[in-house]
């Protein structure tokens, strides 16, 4: 109990100890994530599935990295892996644009049995203003930043996947017109933002570098 206090605790007060834990809980996740979405992508031959699988790999594959820096001593490096981060967040946007085409113009959407899409939406809101909140912050630490716009790139999928199970499950009568104009509003903000945040990222840790 005294031990389970004390990590407590030190979660609580220690930021990078925080951040760490929180990179390991989202690289299970993605693992979970990748290896649901593998499975239907194989079983059912859904290229969705597999663009759903591929995002999540990638992304957790980002976080192994950085858990990996986590013990680096040189500034110089933390920040050259912060950049890495930004770019392939930023390579990311290709998928985000494969899954929205598939989303509108395959003809696939994502649904939620009985009260879970509640739930799903509850905890999308929640992930995204945590997510903002951390990306405000004043953060000193290259990694634990880098974290943060990784929690912002995942929050701002799961919004995008979230108004199309909400178009599926309350519209009414004929919705693709009004499906297809929320999937281009709401994708179109989600690319601008990944990109935005990205190459911000990338020219920050640029000039860090270059200070050094």
């Amino acid at each position: 109990m005294n031990d389970f206090r004390s990590i407590a605790g030190k979660f609580k007060s220690d930021v990078k100890f925080r951040a760490e834990i929180m990179l390991y809980v989202g690289f299970a996740i993605n693992v979970i994530y990748a290896a649901i979405h593998a499975v239907f992508g194989i079983t059912g031959r859904s290229i969705w599935s597999g663009t759903m699988a591929f995002y999540y790999i990638i992304l957790g594959f980002v976080r192994l990295y950085l858990l990996r820096g986590k013990r680096a001593e040189s500034i110089v490096k933390q920040w050259k892996k912060y950049r890495i981060s930004a770019a392939v967040m930023l390579a990311l946007v290709f998928a985000l644009f494969g899954i929205h085409c598939i989303t509108l113009y395959m003809g696939h959407t994502v649904q939620y049995p009985g009260y879970i899409i509640y739930g799903v939406a509850a905890y999308t809101f929640y992930a995204l203003a945590m997510a903002i909140r951390n990306m405000t912050k004043p953060e000193p630490n290259p990694l634990i930043k880098a974290s943060n716009a990784l929690y912002l790139d995942a929050a701002v999928i799961s919004l995008y996947l979230l108004q199309s199970a909400l178009i599926s499950a309350f519209g009414e009568g004929d919705q693709e017109n009004f499906r297809t104009l929320m999937g281009n509003i709401v994708g179109a903000g989600a690319f601008v933002l990944i990109c935005a945040v990205s190459v911000l990222m990338i020219v920050k840790s640029t000039r860090e570098i270059c200070k050094k």
